[in-house]
């Protein structure tokens, strides 16, 4: 959490997560010249994010072999999720990922705080389910070094984020907004 409001500070209008540059793009704030172009930008963060997050996997696994008595396992087994069911694991995942992105979109200008703040505690109660999903491309980065099982749970990660993501990015939308104050203000009168 720390680490991701330092880079909020650092990059103010970086995405670090897949989810989020799809909640941002729907709701308005991360967008290009037409469609088209927003949806490559999209698709190009999100590899980025994805090799990003790779990279930073590779580092930790690379340092924590250098441990003196390290033995290797066949697979860093510690990204599955064992001891709960995977509705419960998707059930947590979506809550949080829908808090969190709701919170990104809204304080998107203004977002190291708020979002550093939310990711720290967002990982206090998701580690011991999920260890600590939330960003999709984080998750991808530890599957592939988890093995076989880990990647076939992948998909869980992803549709939780993604289906965060465009429910907050629709909600959140300027338009959508307008719209429903606009039907409110006429059940009024």
């Amino acid at each position: 959490g720390l680490a991701y409001a330092a880079f909020c500070f650092a990059f103010p209008k970086g995405h670090f997560n897949p989810a989020a540059t799809v909640a941002a793009a729907l709701s308005g704030h991360f967008h290009a010249r037409n469609k088209l172009l927003t949806v490559l930008n999209v698709l190009c963060y999100t590899i980025i994010q994805t090799a990003g997050a790779c990279a930073a996997v590779a580092v930790v696994q690379y340092v924590f072999s250098g441990k003196t008595g390290y033995v290797p396992r066949e697979s860093m087994n510690i990204y599955l999720i064992e001891r709960y069911t995977l509705p419960a694991a998707f059930c947590l995942e979506s809550v949080l990922s829908f808090l969190f992105l709701t919170v990104f979109v809204r304080t998107y200008h203004n977002k190291a705080l708020a979002c550093g703040a939310f990711i720290t505690v967002a990982y206090l109660l998701s580690f011991p389910v999920t260890k600590g999903g939330i960003n999709p491309a984080r998750s991808t980065a530890t599957a592939l070094f988890g093995g076989e099982e880990a990647l076939s749970q992948l998909p869980l990660f992803w549709g939780s984020a993604l289906t965060a993501a465009l429910i907050v990015g629709i909600a959140c939308n300027p338009l959508i907004e307008r719209l429903f104050k606009r039907k409110k203000d006429e059940e009024e009168e």
